[in-house]
Parts: structure tokens; C-alpha cells; sequence
């Protein structure tokens, strides 16, 4: 019997939808981030508004300094000597990774970005994993997606009129859209180290404290503050619930970070605990499905607990609470899927009323069915080993933001001394 493979496909209108579906296909690659009932856009969006321009797929903190010095490099080369720029920075990209592997062969560091495929070349370029947040921290001036940021970096980099601008004085049109690190130097290549030296780290801080764009996110915050290192000490710590966001926020709410800030987190927390709800019914589903006695057993104690908290916080599940959400989350003027809010409304109404399980397993398993369709698992074989399938709680990008803000601290610490 020949197996057909399954395919996506879409509509490629422009560069900008073309990077945002590479870049969702890219996460979906990524362990638990399964989207079982449809809540990943809200979810997503408490992300973007707490940690905006971070990702779970960046590494370490050194990549927001070389995909800018790799276009100041580009614009020092002979205009007539210049290649294409995408072609240059994906070739630049390539070697950035050997030498990072080569320099520190003797202490192989995490976060490599292609060293597993040096032969290859870098398949998950940094670039491109890290463009929004060369836009969220106004290191990239633009609105742009970065093949159209790239089309445009090489067409002002041609102009004759460029080759006549002080160069290292940042003056020129192009220098403004895409700004020089400090600590850049003409031969950083070939001494390139994954840790930030102090001039990098002290440049990224103030990226992260100065820009507009993310004046009430928690990196911005914690800078501002001197929260740094409070932060990153909370993280380290073994929280006796798992979850990592919850025990950074309990650390910050009593602290001078902005109201906007604190609000924004606990609303998120809030959603992310009501959420858990439907998601442990859900995986009761499944277990039920796989005929796996040991999980029904499990989830159903685990659901018993989170029923019994969720009684001690009925506010949490009124429908002001949910507004809210959606207010934070997306702002005054936007919304997520109508069926995922009329989901959310229904299960919030559902505990309120106190409703039997059969009930909220009705309205978990529509809107399961109505979310993945034939791929939904409750329409599936499944074997009795089958796992947690879905999300649970909702760590908002904290931990992969933890390791940027590592680097930065590092970097001004070390160097300091």
C-alpha cells in the first residue's frame, strides 16, 4: 500500500504572509506548542504584548548584533564588487555559524544557530528568525518584511549618493534604517564569540529600554527598574508548579514595574489558567478514546484540583474577565476567531453554572472537531500510550526571553568587572 504524503499550500500575496507562514510552520516543529482548540492566537497575542520581538525559536542574545553588522558589513564593500544582498547574507549567515563553531570548539556553548549543519548551510536562517525583533527593538527602522527591508537596504546601498556619507556617523538614510551595534568592528567575523562584550550588551539594553514600541513590556520593564538579575534569579529557581511565568509575575507585582505592565501579566495568567480547564477535559477525551485507565484516572484527579481553585475565583470566569483578555491581549479595536471567543464564552459560562462534566466535554470536543476538523484525535485511532497532547500552562515566551536577557545581563556584568 503506497502512503500519500500530506502537503500545505497557500496563496503567496507577499513577502510579509509568505514570512509569517514560514515562520508559524517553523513553531509548529517546536515540542508543545499544539493548538488542540484553537487558542493559540490569544495566546500569541498576551505574548506579543509581554515579550514583543522575542520567539521561542531565537538562541542567545549575540544574533541581534550580527544580522546588523552583517548589512553594515555589505555596505563597505565596493558597490561594484557587491553581490545580491539576500545572496550575501545568507552566505555570511553560513560562515557566522562555522566561526562560531570554530572559535569555540574547546567550549561548545548552546544556542548555535546551524552548527549541526555546517556542511549544509544554515537552514533556519537568523535573519529571519529574528526580524521582528530587529523591528520591535528599532534596531531595523521598518515596517517591512525583511525580503522587502532587503530589496530596499540593497537599492539605497547602490545609490551614488551613499558612497559620499560618513559612513560611521550614521547619517545617511540607509544607516538610519538599519542602526550599527556598538562594539561593531571590521574583523568581528573572525573573532565572533556567542557572549555579548560590553558594548553590545549595554547597546541591546538600551534598545530594550528605549524603544517606543515596547515601553510596557516586562524585558523594558525589568531594565528600567534594575529587575534584571531579580528576574533571571526567579527563573533559575525550581517552581513547585512548573510554571515559570506565574512565579516571575508573584516576584513582580509588588515591584515599580508600570500598572499597564502588571495588569497585561496577570490577565494573561488568568486566561492561561481558565484555558488549562478545557485542556485537561480535553485530554480526558483522549484517554478516554485510547482506553488508557491510568490517564483517566490521572487527568480526572488533576481536573478535580483545578475545579476546586477555579471555585475559589469565579471572577476569573465572568464575562468582564473574558473582555478584558481581548482588550490586552489584541487592543480596543481587535478580536481573535468569533468561534474560539464563543468557545471561550461557553466554557467560562459552563463552570459558572457549575455544569456536569458531560457538558463541558460536549462543548470541549465541538470545538476540538471544529478547530482541527478530520485531524482532530478524537476522530482518530489511538493508541494506549498515547500523551498530554495540547497546551497547559502558558509560559508567554518567558523562558526563551530569559535566555536573551541571560546574554545581556552576562555581557554587562562580566565586562563591568
Amino acid at each position: 500500500m503506497s502512503r500519500q504524503k500530506s502537503l500545505i499550500g497557500w496563496i503567496d500575496f507577499s513577502s510579509t504572509e509568505r514570512e509569517r507562514v514560514s515562520q508559524v510552520l517553523s513553531m509548529l516543529q517546536e515540542k508543545g506548542t499544539l493548538d488542540e482548540l484553537g487558542i493559540g492566537q490569544i495566546r500569541d497575542a498576551f505574548a506579543d504584548q509581554l515579550f514583543p520581538g522575542f520567539s521561542t525559536i531565537q538562541t542567545r542574545a549575540k544574533y541581534f548584533v550580527t544580522i546588523p553588522y552583517i548589512f553594515h558589513d555589505y555596505r563597505k564593500l565596493d558597490p561594484y564588487e557587491r553581490p545580491p544582498l539576500a545572496e550575501y547574507i545568507s552566505q555570511q549567515e553560513d560562515k557566522l555559524a562555522r566561526c562560531l563553531v570554530e572559535n569555540h570548539r574547546h567550549d561548545m556553548p548552546d544556542g548555535i544557530i546551524g552548527k549541526e549543519s555546517l556542511e549544509k548551510g544554515v537552514a533556519r536562517k537568523p535573519s529571519s528568525v529574528y526580524w521582528n525583533g530587529l523591528r520591535q527593538l528599532s534596531i531595523a527602522k521598518t515596517e517591512l518584511s525583511l525580503r522587502e527591508f532587503v530589496n530596499q537596504y540593497q537599492e539605497l546601498a547602490n545609490n551614488k549618493t551613499e558612497a559620499h556619507v560618513d559612513d560611521d556617523g550614521q547619517h545617511s538614510d540607509i544607516a538610519q534604517l538599519m542602526t550599527k551595534p556598538d562594539g561593531y568592528c571590521e574583523s568581528w567575523l573572525n573573532q565572533v564569540s556567542i557572549k555579548l562584550t560590553r558594548k553590545e550588551a549595554d547597546y541591546l539594553k538600551n534598545k530594550l529600554q528605549l524603544s517606543s514600541k515596547i515601553e510596557h513590556s516586562v524585558p523594558a520593564q525589568l531594565f528600567k527598574h534594575n529587575l534584571v538579575g531579580e528576574a533571571l534569579q526567579v527563573g533559575d529557581m525550581d517552581v513547585h508548579n512548573g510554571w515559570k511565568a506565574e512565579a516571575l509575575y508573584e516576584n513582580l507585582k509588588d515591584s515599580p514595574i508600570s500598572e499597564q505592565t502588571k495588569t497585561c501579566f496577570e490577565n494573561a495568567l488568568e486566561f492561561s489558567f481558565v484555558l488549562e480547564g478545557a485542556h485537561i477535559r480535553y485530554n480526558i477525551l483522549i484517554a478516554q478514546r485510547a482506553k488508557n485507565i491510568e490517564q483517566i484516572e490521572q487527568w480526572n484527579e488533576e481536573f478535580d484540583v483545578w475545579l476546586n481553585q477555579a471555585h475559589k475565583q469565579p471572577t476569573s470566569f465572568e464575562q468582564q474577565s473574558i473582555d478584558n483578555w481581548y482588550e490586552f491581549a489584541f487592543g480596543p479595536h481587535k478580536s481573535a476567531n468569533n468561534r474560539t471567543r464563543q468557545f471561550i464564552e461557553n466554557w467560562c459560562s459552563l463552570i459558572r453554572e457549575n455544569a456536569p462534566v458531560d457538558k463541558l466535554d460536549a462543548c470541549v470536543k465541538q470545538q476540538a472537531i471544529a478547530n482541527k476538523g478530520a485531524r482532530c484525535l478524537l476522530k482518530k485511532a489511538l493508541s494506549e500510550n498515547q500523551k498530554w497532547v495540547g497546551m497547559r500552562k502558558l509560559e508567554f515566551r518567558w523562558p526563551s526571553a530569559r535566555v536573551i536577557l541571560q546574554d545581556i545581563q552576562e555581557g554587562l556584568d562580566v565586562s563591568a568587572g
